[in-house]
């Protein structure tokens, strides 16, 4: 009997049939089903701030808009009373100057209208009093004799007693009104000082406020806008805005921000670890205190979105924990202890009902699950697998199907 050699060559191609064979016969990536332990976190990034701060704010007798023309630098030590930042003179100056010209150009007017009043008056009284003694005299030497007057200068002299009495009464109407109207033109005058002294009064108010002033000691530290910047040189202020604050450091907390996609499962009361990206090794717990009920943009014209949150932290160090200084953070939503989990693209579910892939010697069969918790790439299976099961990562083909 002869026994038949196969060459080295012939002996890799029936290898590699062997495992085409049997890839064709699977044909889709497979795993193990194992218990494990099951933690789901969210990784945030902050900063530190203290629990409770008081805010330094512009003065809340300003009014209008006000220029920001100088600041403190952020983390400055201050005592009460010092100037924390000022702002621009410039236009408040100018503005008083011309109200303070328009009032005494008001003043000017005020002493020309009445000398123009007392010119008038003083023609009318001289008027009136020429005008009393004609009539006067055209009343002593009034006379209907005709053998003395004809009848035409008769009437004349009657016309022109006529005359007389009119002007005069001319002259006491004049009089009466003339008062009259140079009291309305005086009255409108003071009502136009009154509105440039109130003017006045306030632009001087708020040159007296140009300055902020630290309400007590503490560490001045910027307080962010809307927007997320500092205040600057140059910026529009508004009584009562907020340019800082002066913080409690002796209780800090963490103003922390997670991306909108990576929030599922953020709660008030979740524990927390936190470490100082200065002192990484240095980690320190506490909890959620605070959710923000949206998510924004952290950046003006940012697309991405954030939700803000805050940490309590259970304890201070003061000599390290300074305001501004940033964080990072790992919220624990769940610590689950030997369970079995599936990757999220192992599990596939419609109107309700889940279910794996489950490998069988048959093939791959559907099998029903029950999932539990849930992270962003693994589920809790509670019921429907054992340990040592094996599933498809994915869709397996027909063919390899029961």
């Amino acid at each position: 009997m002869k026994t038949v050699k196969l060459a080295p060559i012939s002996l890799m191609l029936l290898l590699t049939l062997t495992a085409c064979s049997q890839q064709a016969s699977d044909g889709v990536l497979t795993m193990d089903v194992s218990r494990a332990d099951f933690n789901v976190e969210i990784p945030a990034v902050g900063e530190l701030e203290a629990s409770q701060s008081t805010s330094v704010i512009v003065p809340t007798g300003l009014r209008g808009p006000q220029s920001l023309a100088w600041i403190l630098d952020n983390f400055s030590q201050v005592k009460a009373g010092d100037v924390v930042a000022r702002m621009d003179p410039t236009r408040e100056n100018y503005r008083l100057k011309m109200e303070q010209f328009d009032f005494d150009k008001l003043a000017f007017d005020s002493q020309m209208q009445t000398e123009k009043d007392k010119t008038i008056s003083q023609s009318l009284s001289a008027g009136t009093r020429v005008t009393s003694e004609e009539k006067e005299l055209a009343e002593r030497f009034f006379s209907e004799d005709e053998r003395v007057y004809t009848k035409i200068e008769i009437i004349d002299q009657m016309r022109n007693q006529d005359y007389l009495v009119a002007k005069m009464h001319y002259f006491d109407w004049g009089l009466d009104k003339h008062g009259e109207q140079a009291d309305a033109e005086q009255e409108l005058i003071k009502l136009q000082q009154k509105g440039h002294s109130a003017k006045i009064n306030r632009y001087e108010s708020n040159l007296n406020q140009m300055e902020i002033i630290a309400p007590h000691d503490g560490l001045f530290v910027y307080q962010s806008g809307w927007d997320g910047s500092f205040p600057m040189v140059g910026d529009m202020m508004w009584s009562g805005f907020s340019i800082g604050l002066l913080p409690d450091t002796s209780v800090m907390q963490a103003k922390l921000f997670v991306q909108e996609s990576e929030a599922a499962g953020l709660a008030i009361g979740k524990t927390a670890t936190v470490y100082l990206d200065a002192y990484p090794d240095q980690p320190f717990t506490g909890k959620v205190t605070q959710v923000d009920a949206l998510a924004k943009p952290k950046e003006k014209d940012s697309p991405v979105n954030y939700f803000q949150f805050t940490i309590s932290l259970d304890k201070t160090l003061v000599s390290i924990m300074q305001p501004g200084r940033q964080v990072q953070a790992q919220v624990h939503l769940l610590n689950l202890q030997d369970v079995l989990t599936v990757p999220n693209q192992a599990l596939f579910q419609k109107e309700g009902q889940y279910w794996v892939y489950l490998k069988t010697r048959a093939g791959f069969i559907k099998q029903a699950v029950t999932p539990g918790s849930r992270s962003l790439n693994r589920t809790v299976i509670t019921d429907g697998l054992n340990q040592g099961d094996v599933i498809a990562l994915t869709t397996p083909p027909k063919r390899s199907r029961v």
